[in-house]
């Protein structure tokens, strides 16, 4: 018989088996080693070490940042704090992390018109994170 641990998540509680969690603990360590290369900073703002992944763009982003992704309906999860599958852990893998979107959503991009907000200045934030996804102002295909 496996034995059988239970796991408080932000929106509800799972029981799982201790192969689950095992399994859970290894995706997240898999996130955490993927970010320390191509997540070292929040891709919307300076903020170093982000915790949180737009599931959107599969981004590494803070938790500022996330509260206003949320805002354009934009999935978030944290890192350590969601349940992750494996499939999405090799999505994000795979989608090559924020140099990969930067190259792609900020390709056109400008720093002297429109410089990269500080950490924690929300409306600035919120209007970089419109421009940049929702009107694709800087988007390597154009708007």
């Amino acid at each position: 018989p496996q034995r059988v641990v239970e796991i408080l998540l932000p929106d509800k509680s799972h029981i799982v088996t201790m192969g689950e969690k095992a399994q859970q603990e290894k995706l997240v360590g898999r996130l955490r080693a993927f970010a320390r290369t191509a997540g070292k900073v929040c891709a919307d703002c300076n903020e170093k070490g982000p915790g949180q992944i737009c599931m959107d763009f599969s981004t590494f982003i803070c938790m500022t940042c996330s509260g206003l992704h949320r805002e354009f309906q934009h999935k978030c999860k944290g890192i350590s704090m969601s349940r992750w599958t494996a499939e999405e852990v090799r999505a994000i893998e795979a989608a090559g992390g924020n140099p990969a979107a930067q190259a792609l959503w900020m390709a056109t991009w400008d720093p002297a018109q429109f410089p990269v907000p500080e950490a924690g200045d929300r409306d600035r934030i919120r209007k970089f994170i419109e421009a940049k996804y929702v009107e694709r102002r800087w988007h390597a295909a154009g708007r």
